[in-house]
């Protein structure tokens, strides 16, 4: 059984017997992986201080002779990654975080810091959003609002396009069906995802929302946003 040594965060932790924890994390190198923390739910574990989510956590582990769990070895806690107001957005992201990178995928990790820069720096109604999207544009579940994700033609900003079935198409696609998304909720939309300054207003914040939701409806998995 080897040792290795990971940057990580925590999407969950489960309680096992009366004293344990079974972790899911996500890993820098190492994508994502279940370790056992034995003894971590004990008053005096050496574990306690640690295990926190929304950290980034340092981690040391023993992979398992068969199987797919570890054993953890020892945890640090190192940089928080949002102010405490943020706190609640942030355990929604771990949730949505948890659905789109499951076990066995090699990666999530990055993608998720990434999610959670974004947030840290915004409102949080629209920085939910931007995180989310982020986060389903890393999974291949949306594309940008730059082209028809049906004939994949660039259409200009100063154009309006359409919401249908979770994808967004151009006129001729959507053959004017679906919800309109005018050129100005795609410029607002794609410069918030640059510029956290890029102000959102709630129609645009409510159209995203709604984006968002209907991507999750497709796959038949809960939306958190």
């Amino acid at each position: 059984m080897a040792e290795q040594r990971d940057i990580a965060l925590l999407l969950r932790s489960i309680p096992y017997s009366d004293s344990s924890l079974i972790l899911h994390i996500l890993t820098q190198n190492h994508g994502r992986i279940c370790l056992m923390a034995r003894g971590a739910r004990r008053a005096k574990s050496q574990f306690r201080a640690g295990l926190m989510t929304l950290h980034q956590l340092g981690l040391r582990w023993r992979t398992p002779r068969t199987g797919n769990m570890g054993t953890l070895l020892e945890v640090q806690r190192l940089t928080p990654l949002l102010p405490d107001s943020k706190i609640l957005a942030g355990q929604k992201l771990i949730a949505t975080a948890s659905t789109l990178f499951p076990e066995g995928v090699a990666h999530g990790h990055n993608e998720l810091y990434h999610a959670l820069q974004l947030l840290t720096n915004r409102p949080e109604d629209a920085g939910i959003c931007a995180a989310t999207w982020k986060m389903l544009e890393f999974s291949g579940w949306v594309s940008d609002l730059k082209h028809c994700w049906n004939c994949s033609e660039a259409i200009e900003m100063n154009q309006s396009m359409y919401w249908k079935q979770a994808h967004l198409f151009c006129q001729t696609c959507a053959h004017d069906q679906g919800f309109h998304v005018s050129s100005g909720d795609r410029k607002s939309i794609s410069g918030h995802l640059l510029e956290p300054n890029i102000k959102l207003n709630q129609a645009h914040i409510h159209l995203w929302q709604m984006m968002i939701k209907s991507v999750f409806q497709e796959h038949h998995i809960k939306s958190s946003v």
